[in-house]
């Protein structure tokens, strides 16, 4: 019997590992690196409500004939706004809707000849323009008006001169008159309207049915 050194015994165990070891990494491919994460796609945040409302002779926004005057349909309309019910007192007393935002959108809706939808709305605060663009607090020249379109306003426009296109007679604008001492019926002259007269609202009446 041949007696080996355990050094050759040592030396002989190692080859046999080391030759498993190559042959173990000749057949098996290296693993590929995992693919980069993509970066996830910024979240786009919601869009509340209008930031300019426009007044036109179709309506306001997307206020229009046959929109229902509905708290909780005009609310769905201007999130984020303070949208209320109230009781106009007048001749008759009846419910209107009001609207109010931060950026100072002022809005007051009244019903009309139709039961349950909305038949005039008032704009007289925040980004609220004309169907030229006209913006509140423009002069009587900026604005463009001849005073032979116009009248005066009655009742709880009284002190007002409202004025219309032709193009638009479903929008009126509503004119502040500071200073004005003629009477309440008459429109006031050229010169006067030229120095004083500033745009104060808008006001959409939807046509009779």
């Amino acid at each position: 019997m041949i007696k080996l050194s355990s050094n050759l015994v040592r030396a002989g165990l190692l080859g046999v590992i080391a030759a498993g070891l190559l042959s173990a990494c000749s057949q098996e491919p290296a693993e590929a690196p995992p693919a980069p994460t993509a970066e996830p796609a910024p979240a786009t945040p919601a869009v509340v409500g209008p930031v300019q409302l426009t007044f036109t002779g179709a309506g306001v926004g997307e206020i229009g004939p046959g929109t229902p005057l509905d708290r909780a349909r005009i609310q769905g309309l201007f999130p984020g706004a303070e949208v209320k019910v109230e009781t106009f007192e007048g001749e008759m007393a009846f419910d209107i809707i009001t609207v109010r935002r931060e950026d100072g959108l002022a809005l007051d809706i009244f019903p009309g000849l139709e039961a349950g939808q909305v038949g005039q709305v008032f704009g007289r605060g925040g980004p609220v323009v004309g169907a030229g663009g006209e913006q509140l607090g423009a002069s009587w020249a900026e604005a463009g008006f001849d005073p032979a379109t116009c009248v005066r306003g009655q009742d709880q426009l009284a002190g007002q001169l409202i004025c219309y296109r032709a193009s638009e007679p479903q929008l009126g604008y509503m004119f502040d008159l500071p200073g004005y001492e003629g009477p309440d019926s008459e429109i006031p002259d050229a010169d006067f309207l030229t120095r004083a007269a500033r745009l104060s609202g808008f006001m959409w009446t939807a046509a009779a049915g």
